[in-house]
């Protein structure tokens, strides 16, 4: 069986995915990649991809020089509909590439990202079965492929393309516990569930990461994009503070520009960048930004967690946090020690992320759902 994987160009939707294209691969199928922009993330995950939108600048994309939006992912108010033909426009530059690789390639179904509407559009004109992979509670919504499919009319009318994939099969890793909290309309009833395995890409890790005997380790996080463009510069207050918190924190930097900090405590490590999966097996706690990814990895760790949220898809995700009664959220201008302390010491928050994480190991786990898309692709 041949699986086709067609993303969306950010790290933060193409490594989500990694976990069961490897299952597929384990279990002696052929997986392939057609996607952009982060592509080198593929290759070095061991699988093969083709660049589908080569010299595309997807920043602006994204964020078009006669928009008056210049940060939609962490503006209020925009709308499904504004978020619809955003992902429009990021999609449509990867429809000719990813037809040209399926028809030459032949795969026996398509795997896609939900913001990526090139991959309903290629299943449906090759009449092959369509898999939704979903990122997180926060991109959830069924409905959002509906919206972008009607904004991308003209790719579709351009192919000839009026019908639909032969069958459509929604994923999800989100554990049922948070499912409850999301709103009616993100929620997605028929899914098929699948346990969330954390990917960050490889690393050979250092010789520290072992914490020292009997030392607490808080991680401190943006992600991949919130870091950039001087969005380091919120963690200042917290880091003016935390000289007499008794841990270490690990702060990865993430392209982020160190000299906006300041001076850093003797109590603080940085590192551009480590895989969060295998740094939050060594810490108590985790500062971030309330991206999808990060909040799946750390519930898989069962750590509690601080969010400072900066709108959106963010503010979903903290909701859910707190919510679960795992974690808070904090502005980042009065964030500092008395906090830090909480995350430590808190034993009801600990005792809540904990189960969290024993519920997501109950889910089945990449390789089972990669045998039902076996049968799907019959």
């Amino acid at each position: 069986m041949r699986a086709l994987f067609i993303t969306s160009p950010g790290l933060s939707h193409i490594l989500p995915t990694v976990p069961l294209a490897q299952a597929l691969r384990a279990l002696g199928h052929e997986v392939r990649y057609a996607t952009g922009g982060d592509i080198r993330a593929v290759a070095e995950a061991g699988l093969c991809a083709v660049d589908v939108s080569p010299g595309v600048n997807y920043a602006k994309l994204f964020v078009p020089d006669d928009t008056d939006v210049t940060d939609p992912m962490h503006s209020e108010g925009l709308g499904e509909g504004f978020f619809a033909e955003m992902f429009a426009r990021v999609s449509a530059v990867a429809v000719d590439g990813a037809l040209r690789t399926a028809r030459s390639w032949r795969p026996d179904l398509v795997v896609h990202t939900p913001t990526q509407g090139a991959g309903p559009l290629t299943a449906a004109a090759l009449q092959l079965p369509c898999v939704e992979l979903p990122l997180g509670p926060a991109d959830s919504e069924p409905g959002l492929g509906a919206l972008i499919r009607r904004a991308m009319s003209k790719d579709y009318e351009r192919h000839g393309v009026t019908g639909e994939p032969t069958g459509s099969v929604r994923l999800t890793t989100t554990p049922p516990s948070v499912e409850a909290l999301l709103p009616e309309d993100r929620r997605s009833p028929g899914a098929w569930p699948m346990r969330y395995v954390p990917y960050n890409g490889g690393a050979v890790l250092p010789d520290w990461l072992p914490p020292a005997a009997g030392r607490r380790r808080i991680a401190v996080t943006l992600g991949s994009i919130d870091a950039l463009s001087g969005g380091i510069a919120k963690l200042a207050p917290l880091f003016s503070e935390v000289a007499d918190v008794d841990a270490e924190f690990v702060l990865t930097l993430g392209g982020g520009d160190l000299a906006l900090l300041g001076e850093l405590p003797a109590n603080v490590r940085v590192v551009e960048w480590i895989p969060l999966g295998a740094l939050l097996e060594t810490c108590d706690a985790i500062i971030h930004h309330g991206g999808s990814g990060t909040l799946l990895t750390a519930l898989a760790a069962g750590v509690p967690q601080c969010v400072i949220p900066h709108g959106s898809y963010q503010d979903t995700n903290r909701d859910v946090l707190t919510g679960l009664g795992i974690g808070f959220d904090a502005e980042a201008g009065s964030l500092g020690a008395e906090q830090c302390r909480r995350l430590l010491d808190d034993a009801g928050l600990r005792e809540a992320a904990l189960r969290v994480r024993q519920e997501m190991s109950e889910m089945p786990p990449p390789a089972e759902t990669a045998a039902k898309l076996v049968a799907l692709a019959g």
